[in-house]
């Protein structure tokens, strides 16, 4: 009886430590697969020296964006920051950094000055609480960096939304540039800034049309009259660009607001909008 007792122990402590030996071979496994899945992940959330899908809290509000941050920016006495609104391809519904696989203002602007702070946020839509998203994003790097001068591009979307962001705090920018979209906002606070304003836009943009810019530019060149600027003074601040059928044809776009995107590649207009 003592012997069989003996030999159940010995069996139990076996099993014992046959449970031990594979729980163990386990845990690293997973632990290896897990450090493999973190440095995939820490990979895939920088592309092209953005880094992607940072987020800025305010309140219960996560404000999702990407970000180029100069390597060399602490020994910088002051940094430009340009700030690119998406259209609705790139929204943060419609996944993490497509804003910048749809549209190259971001890249362009950092090849333009590889010193400048770039953000390109996912927003959640192109009206007011975007705006107010825009607004909140610009002032924490404005607070926290030595940031000199604020230029800002909405696209589509993304240009409604800027015309909502510069009726409420154009203030805060130096040059802005609306593609291929519409103007939702109002004109005094931009009138009182002086802010410069250009509109770029295909003459039938086949999502938009071009009406809406032309009464827009119009009524702010009609303000500025009445402000007393001269033509030339006007025409240094407030540029409206109609781009015909040809120029889209000629870049291969059948489609005149998706070729707005083609503003981002054309030097004199980034050039325009970085250097004010």
């Amino acid at each position: 009886m003592k012997k069989k007792l003996i030999i159940i122990l010995f069996v139990l402590i076996i099993i014992i430590i046959i449970i031990f030996m594979a729980r163990y071979l386990l845990m690293n496994t997973n632990r290896d697969d897990l450090d493999n899945k973190e440095e995939t992940i820490k990979n895939q959330n920088v592309k092209d020296d953005f880094q992607i899908d940072l987020v800025y809290q305010v309140g219960d509000r996560d404000i999702h964006y990407s970000a180029y941050i100069p390597e060399n920016i602490n020994e910088l006495d002051k940094v430009n920051m340009f700030i690119t609104l998406p259209g609705w391809e790139g929204l943060y519904f419609q996944g993490v950094g497509v804003n910048l696989e749809y549209e190259d203002f971001a890249y362009t602007a950092r090849d333009i000055d590889p010193n400048m702070i770039i953000l390109a946020p996912q927003l959640d839509d192109w009206g007011q609480q975007s705006a107010s998203d825009t607004i909140a994003l610009t002032k924490y790097y404005q607070e926290n960096y030595k940031i000199d001068k604020t230029y800002i591009e909405g696209y589509s979307g993304g240009g409604e939304t800027l015309s909502l962001v510069l009726d409420e705090r154009s203030d805060l920018y130096d040059a802005a540039l609306v593609v291929s979209s519409q103007w939702d906002g109002g004109y005094d606070k931009v009138v009182n800034s002086r802010l410069p304003l250009y509109f770029f836009i295909g003459e039938e943009d086949d999502y938009y049309g071009s009406d809406n810019f032309k009464n827009t530019y119009n009524e702010f060149y009609d303000r500025y009259m009445k402000e007393g600027l001269s033509k030339e003074e006007i025409n240094e601040i407030l540029v409206l660009d109609v781009r015909d059928a040809a120029y889209f044809e000629d870049h291969g776009y059948s489609s005149q607001h998706a070729g707005g995107a083609m503003a981002a590649h054309e030097k004199e207009i980034m050039n325009w909008l970085l250097t004010k």
